[in-house]
């Protein structure tokens, strides 16, 4: 038992160590305003260590302190971890008063439920309330696992949109940059997940043999860290203002034409054509000049190119090509532009010359902005790694 609580200790004070120094860094930061949500993040996780640091050791005045600004976490992190996504990607002005209407109930816990229960801690006092709480104690614990996990599923839904906001309009998806932030998420749905079922059962059945609460916090605390280390690389990602809107009200359909656009109109060449009433020879000579673009122009070898470049040298607005790419030729822009990117390494690959470069470089020429990104596509593209790919071709060439 004395080993299991060294153990214990030493994870809650590297974890309480390793949250303190972030809190740190991010002070003495040029802070944005992502970064004083996870200041805000990173405080309530020190003190929600700190509770059960306290609790291992019975500091009773550690213990009430903690328990004031490290009670009900999920009713905080939830909010905060969504929020900071958004503002990634989102100026602050659109982020703050939804934010502040999110953390209402954990503002309702700190002053009905934290703020007296650490009074009754530190002073004894409050016997009526304690018994009250330790009552329904379980049934709050579970709305508060409940409020993070929704919003760990908005955050999904969020990076989920984000990245088809970014599929339809570049040709690199920056989004990509933060799958790690998806993976933490997923970490903290299996966590709280486990804390549900074994609140439940003690709550309803028969208590725990060892403290569910304390190995929760450990595994909390290695997210933490995780978390911690990822944010330290996580630059702004900004987009247009004309697709901002679309982070929250993304539908899988195109989006519906203004009731004053003029749905007569027969140019291509004035930027007015209806993407609801498509005729099948304009979608042909929308579709030649992409090609064109594409095959003759090789556009696509620019690692920085957009819908809206493409949009003006095809001649139409950059929704009314996504309209066409979707709609009529089945693909999106993103889609598109990397098919063609994938194509231009096989045929440089097939080239006897292009053993003297390496794989990166014939990517990087290509139109690929990062071997991650340039690895990823490919295999989804060809089934085969670009080192694969390569030996392949290389035994197929006559000796």
């Amino acid at each position: 038992m004395e080993i299991w609580k060294t153990v214990v200790d030493l994870i809650l004070i590297a974890g309480m160590s390793l949250l303190g120094i972030m809190i740190f860094l991010l002070v003495k930061a040029k802070t944005r305003f992502s970064q004083k949500l996870l200041i805000v993040f990173f405080a309530n996780a020190f003190f929600f260590l700190l509770y059960y640091y306290g609790y291992l050791h019975q500091f009773i005045l550690v213990r009430g302190i903690a328990l004031l600004f490290g009670n009900g976490v999920g009713f905080l992190l939830g909010p905060v971890l969504y929020f900071y996504l958004k503002s990634i990607v989102l100026p602050e002005s659109k982020i703050v008063k939804p934010l502040l209407k999110s953390l209402i109930p954990y503002l309702l816990i700190w002053l009905f439920v934290s703020g007296p229960l650490s009074i009754t801690l530190v002073f004894n006092t409050l016997h009526d309330f304690h018994k009250l709480y330790s009552k329904y104690k379980i049934i709050v614990y579970i709305l508060e696992d409940i409020y993070f996990f929704c919003y760990l599923v908005l955050s999904l839904k969020f990076l989920k949109n984000l990245q088809k906001v970014y599929q339809e309009n570049y040709s690199s998806s920056n989004a990509n940059d933060l799958i790690w932030c998806r993976n933490l998420i997923f970490g903290f749905m299996f966590v709280i997940a486990v804390d549900i079922m074994f609140s439940f059962y003690q709550g309803f059945f028969a208590p725990l043999l060892w403290k569910i609460d304390i190995i929760v916090s450990c595994t909390m605390m290695l997210m933490y860290s995780y978390l911690g280390y990822k944010v330290i690389f996580q630059s702004q990602i900004l987009i247009p203002d004309f697709l901002i809107a679309k982070l929250d009200n993304y539908d899988s359909t195109p989006n519906p034409v203004p009731k004053d656009e003029d749905v007569n109109m027969q140019s291509l060449d004035k930027n007015n054509i209806n993407p609801l009433a498509f005729t099948t020879e304009q979608v042909e000579v929308l579709k030649d000049k992409v090609i064109k673009l594409l095959e003759e122009e090789k556009i696509h070898l620019s690692e920085n190119l957009s819908l809206g470049e493409m949009a003006f040298q095809v001649g139409v607005t950059d929704k009314k090509l996504s309209e066409l790419l979707n709609k009529h030729l089945n693909t999106n822009f993103y889609n598109l532009v990397n098919e063609y990117r994938v194509g231009e390494v096989k045929k440089r690959l097939c080239d006897e010359s292009s053993s003297k470069y390496t794989l990166l470089a014939i990517a990087f020429e290509s139109g690929f902005q990062s071997k991650a990104s340039f690895n990823r596509i490919f295999k989804q593209k060809t089934g085969l790694s670009p080192a694969e790919y390569r030996k392949t071709v290389i035994s197929k060439q006559p000796m």
